[in-house]
């Protein structure tokens, strides 16, 4: 059953990044049905799609065109296939929360790792997860959730280091788990955007897949 979830969850990651590069370039989302290079454009074969394994064999490169793959996609899959064998339990409605909750975060990741685009509708996803989690006053939340916001907004006019898509990101975890949870996500994904500024030297990086990579371990904080 590990290796069931593991293979859903990797397997699920590759068709959301699919189908976040089709939205984020304006491309049909249905035309064609079929995945294909989003290079030479070529129609890929079954055994080009297989999550993970089909990088390695194509030695991270478009089987037709050798135009190198991103290491970003098997990543991401792999993240996800762990996730989803660590937190998939088969009960129908904690199930589709987790991948609601997973889904959104890999969507999220996706199109600000490689486009710098949030889209807000995305951020519902995650809000299912509070049925799941530690019981909270949501009262409270919501007033540290506007503070947050409202600070974090200053802080991004003065420093202009800050997107208008992170801090909705925020201000949606603060209310959906509280102001602890939200410091210990923001002090965890700057350590690892140090870390990446360090090792890459740019001065404009994506916040959001640090925030959502830190978002995964409170899921074992919160009990889901």
């Amino acid at each position: 059953m590990l290796f069931i979830s593991f293979l859903f969850g990797a397997s699920l990651a590759s068709f959301i990044a699919s189908y976040s590069f089709r939205l984020v370039n304006n491309y049909p989302l249905t035309i064609p049905q079929r995945s294909y290079c989003d290079n030479c454009h070529s129609i890929l074969r079954w055994w080009h799609l297989i999550p993970i394994v089909s990088f390695i064999v194509l030695r991270g490169q478009c089987h037709y065109c050798k135009q190198k793959i991103s290491l970003y996609l098997p990543v991401i899959e792999l993240l996800s296939g762990i996730t989803f064998a660590i937190f998939f339990i088969y009960e129908p409605v904690h199930d589709l929360i987790i991948i609601s909750f997973l889904s959104s975060l890999i969507f999220l990741t996706y199109t600000d790792f490689f486009n710098h685009i949030i889209y807000s509708y995305s951020l519902l996803g995650l809000v299912p997860i509070a049925l799941l989690s530690v019981p909270q006053n949501y009262f409270y939340n919501l007033i540290f959730a506007c503070i947050l916001a409202v600070s974090l907004l200053l802080f991004a006019t003065v420093t202009k280091t800050l997107g208008i898509g992170d801090i909705e990101f925020l201000f949606v975890i603060c209310l959906v788990w509280g102001w602890y949870q939200t410091l210990l996500i923001i002090q965890w994904s700057s350590l690892i955007m140090l870390f990446a500024f360090l090792f890459t030297k740019k001065s404009q990086l994506p916040f959001i897949p640090a925030l959502a990579f830190t978002t995964i371990p409170c899921l074992f904080i919160q009990g889901c």
